[in-house]
């Protein structure tokens, strides 16, 4: 069983580190398993669905607009932070747990730190033993930071609508949760590829995962 998760804000380069990563791997002759914890899990999507079908939430792509509307309405309650942990618990318990039991090697784009920086955005705070219990998910995982400075989001990201201030908050949220991150990995490493060449970043992740692998196959 071997876990590998890429996690980091949107833009950083996550999606296409991993799709480089998993060819690489596959090289292995190992079954790779891909998976990608979204945003907003069942009951939680269907919520945010139903929010935006009555207008109480914009239909748009950017997650900034769409964390402050949820803000603004469950900010102060904590049914929106309680339906997307059991949705991300289920999720995680129904089809990421029987694919590593399987001796598979899974590679996540997106896992728990992203869920719990997610929330975080939404609600003004996270009970501790609900983010506890989502970033033990990590433990002994092969945990891969993924960050780039804020211009560059802007620019890879531009699409959504997003702000710096909004990006600086996030990096402020993601360097604070990889540091629990960094106590129960197997092993992490941090990818900051604001100015790292595309072909540099991918042969220093492979190099990373294979590392920690090979002695396993």
């Amino acid at each position: 069983m071997s876990l590998i998760i890429l996690f980091g804000p949107d833009g950083s380069g996550k999606t296409t580190l991993t799709r480089c990563l998993i060819r690489e791997l596959k090289k292995l002759n190992r079954n790779i398993v891909y998976i990608k914890m979204k945003s907003h899990h069942l009951a939680a999507y269907l919520v945010l669905r139903l929010l935006q079908k009555l207008k109480y939430v914009p239909e748009t792509s950017s997650p900034r607009i769409i964390d402050y509307n949820l803000r603004r309405i469950f900010g102060k309650s904590k049914m929106y932070l309680l339906l997307e942990f059991l949705s991300i618990m289920l999720w995680y318990f129904f089809f990421v747990k029987p694919r590593l039991s399987r001796n598979n090697i899974v590679v996540a784009d997106r896992f728990s730190p992203d869920s719990v920086a997610s929330l975080y955005t939404i609600s003004k705070s996270l009970p501790s033993i609900c983010r506890k219990i989502l970033l033990n998910l990590c433990r002994k995982s092969i945990a891969i930071y993924v960050r780039s400075e804020p211009y560059v989001l802007l620019t890879r990201k531009a699409e959504e609508n997003l702000s710096e201030t909004y990006l600086r908050y996030l990096l402020v949220l993601y360097d604070d949760i990889t540091r629990e991150v960094a106590l129960i990995a197997k092993s992490l490493l941090i990818m900051d590829t604001t100015s790292l060449p595309k072909s540099q970043s991918i042969r220093r992740i492979v190099e990373f995962a294979k590392k920690y692998l090979i002695p396993m196959l």
